[in-house]
């Protein structure tokens, strides 16, 4: 007969359960086909009927194929497998009673059959096998009716000895093959977490940043901002370094939505943010106050040295030319006030000088970069 066991179909269509059949198939061969010499061995000394060796040799030698193949075939190979293994205490209960009581013969098919239920389902499983034992038992006592010689002859001894020495040393090597795919069952679960985690904190990060960044422009959005400058503001009272603040306004970008449009406003408030991005070096910050204004974070910076970025901002606007749906050509200009952080003032005056400064720009002419230094603005 082949004992060979079936490939398994590919995982993701295996159902639950499938794993174990296959792995009750090759100790089930095994632990029937030597466990037949041990009953033979004990039927032989009893003087059984020869119907009941058949019934014994069909068991040991079909059985494991034939329980392999209804669990394969079954929706739910795990309850089937479990049912399986009850079929198995059944015919443990028979044997002895067919053996005569037979001690050693009758002690091994017992203790293997109650290390199979342990190991597969625990105390649950161990004791619906002694429940099977006994209903075995009550059919074969009316069966073949009651004989009770319980000494072991020393061929019986003989042909036990195989069964004690390879059936639980099969069971290990199974137990090991399962402690082996528990474990790089485990491993995968971790990893599986792992980039559950990465996911979700990537999504996480990403909604983040998608809350704190202006839908128009791009750039971060006033609320960011704030604790952006309430972060600079602490972070200059913990180590001393300073940093310095500007406001950016579009020069007459009221009249250029009235003139040509909202729609080329907001092409102009793009075109704006793309070249502050372009300007800023990579510890700035720059955002969208409100409006046509933003604002300009340049950590580690007096007013003085900030400067030179405002005023790099500044040529760059005046360079970029939006074209109008009409075919036009359209430039625009920035005013911008800088200043720098004095402690222990707020946030909000230093905003409030930043705005001052912004206004002195635009009185002065626009498309221009005043800054109010220390000096000045305790002046």
């Amino acid at each position: 007969m082949d004992t060979t066991e079936p490939a398994p179909p590919p995982a993701e269509a295996q159902p639950r359960g499938t794993g174990l059949a296959r792995r009750t198939y090759l100790p089930r061969i095994v632990g029937l086909g030597i466990g037949a010499l041990c009953a033979g061995a004990g039927l032989y000394q009893a003087d059984a009927r020869p119907w009941v060796w058949c019934v014994m040799l069909v068991y040991c030698f079909a059985w494991p194929h034939i329980a392999l193949h209804i669990s394969l075939r079954s929706a739910s190979p795990y309850t089937t497998e479990r049912r399986n293994l009850l079929v198995d205490s059944f015919a443990g209960g028979v044997w002895p009673v067919a053996m005569a009581f037979n001690v050693l013969p009758s002690v091994l098919l017992l203790a293997a059959l109650a290390m199979n239920n342990f190991a597969t389902g625990g105390a649950r499983l161990f004791r619906k096998g002694l429940l099977a034992h006994l209903a075995g038992a009550a059919v074969a006592l009316l069966l073949v009716g009651p004989k009770f010689v319980p000494q072991t002859s020393f061929l019986t001894v003989l042909l036990c000895v195989p069964f004690l020495l390879s059936y639980p040393l099969v069971l290990g090597v199974v137990m090991y093959r399962l402690s082996i795919e528990l474990s790089r069952r485990k491993d995968e679960l971790v990893l599986e977490k792992r980039r559950a985690d990465e996911a979700n904190l990537a999504r996480t990060r990403a909604l983040a940043e998608l809350a704190s960044r202006d839908e128009l422009t791009g750039l971060f959005n006033r609320r960011h901002m704030s604790d952006l400058l309430a972060q600079q503001r602490l972070g200059c009272q913990r180590s001393g370094d300073g940093f310095a603040v500007a406001l950016v306004d579009l020069d007459h970008f009221k009249h250029i939505n009235d003139n040509h449009g909202h729609a080329v406003g907001d092409s102009v408030l793009r075109a704006f943010a793309e070249q502050a991005g372009a300007a800023m070096r990579g510890t700035d910050n720059v955002g969208r106050w409100g409006g046509e204004e933003f604002i300009v974070i340049y950590p580690g910076s007096t007013a003085h040295e900030a400067a030179q970025g405002a005023d790099r901002l500044r040529e760059r606007v005046a360079a970029t030319v939006v074209t109008t749906p009409a075919g036009r050509s359209l430039t625009f200009t920035v005013s911008i006030g800088l200043t720098e952080h004095m402690p222990p003032e707020s946030v909000d005056a230093l905003v409030e000088r930043a705005d001052r400064a912004m206004y002195q720009a635009k009185s002065q002419g626009r498309n221009r970069v005043v800054t109010l230094s220390k000096a000045k603005a305790r002046a």
